[in-house]
């Protein structure tokens, strides 16, 4: 595992005008970042980048405000630098816990830009243009073994371009896949953040305040209803329940998680994370619906 800041520094130096745009764009972190648009049926493009830049509206809010944001961004990049050792350390004991006898090829790119933080073919990149890191640090840390889990994911398992999930039973599976994923990386950092008591995030609030859980389950309930139904939702509705507001495959996935823990173990984790998606959502909805 390593770090690599090119990307933000050819992203800075193309702000100052220094580099072109265009060959920023070339650097493998926004190449992944491309790669990942177009997974979720975007497209990462030279001109949205100028739009964003221009303060002019852009469907990756990743660089709203980032000219006037860029002295934090220095600030947390000059950070992650000064603890990058002591952080890799971190995040591959607490991997290593979950996910023992893998090897941690991964490659940290701290970009702007984009995404809170994306994992994709052995690559992890982290906007530094996020409020939450740059007001506090450890949390990029804490999303850095997130996007780790979700590389170790993609090993094992096939995610489906979003252009291929078509019927209601491939929307069934593709919510398993995700309920799966989401729900492990989530899970990846929580007994670190228990220890060092980081659990504001909005996510862990709601995992660990008993009263919003309990509405996140009956949404949940009503979710799997839904995409039980023969007549198709429209795919708004099945991206709504997939990853809207309320952000199911991630707390709920979390929570499913922690109750095969709390009944398995870490092994009893470790072989649910091994099934396909909509297996998962088979043998393990049942514990969200009472």
């Amino acid at each position: 595992m390593k770090f690599d800041f090119t990307a933000a520094e050819q992203f800075i130096a193309c702000m100052n005008g220094q580099l072109p745009l265009g060959e920023v764009l070339t650097h493998p972190a926004y190449q992944t970042v491309g790669e990942h648009a177009r997974l979720f049926g975007q497209e990462w493009t030279e001109d949205d980048v100028r739009h964003a830049l221009t303060g002019s509206p852009s469907p990756f809010y990743g660089l709203k405000g980032v000219r006037e944001n860029l002295a934090r961004i220095q600030t947390l990049l000059s950070f992650i630098q000064k603890n990058e050792a002591a952080w890799i350390n971190v995040i591959e004991y607490e991997l290593g816990l979950l996910f023992p006898g893998e090897e941690f090829q991964i490659t940290i790119y701290p970009i702007i830009g984009y995404d809170m933080g994306i994992g994709l073919n052995g690559n992890v990149c982290m906007n530094c243009n996020i409020k939450l890191y740059m007001a506090n640090p450890v949390e990029f840390m804490f999303y850095i073994i997130h996007e780790c889990a979700h590389i170790i994911y993609e090993r094992y398992h096939r995610i489906k371009p979003l252009d291929q999930v078509v019927q209601p039973a491939d929307w069934y599976a593709y919510f398993g896949l995700w309920l799966q994923n989401e729900g492990i990386a989530v899970y990846a950092p929580l007994r670190l953040r228990r220890e060092w008591r980081y659990l504001l995030d909005r996510d862990y609030r709601v995992l660990t305040t008993p009263m919003e859980l309990e509405a996140h389950r009956l949404s949940f309930v009503q979710a799997l209803e839904k995409l039980k139904m023969k007549q198709p939702l429209s795919r708004e509705e099945y991206m709504g329940i997939c990853f809207g507001e309320q952000r199911l495959t991630y707390r709920i996935g979390c929570a499913i998680y922690r109750k095969i823990e709390n009944q398995a173990g870490l092994r009893g984790v470790q072989e649910a994370f091994l099934l396909d998606g909509e297996t998962f959502l088979d043998k393990y909805q049942y514990m969200m619906k009472i």
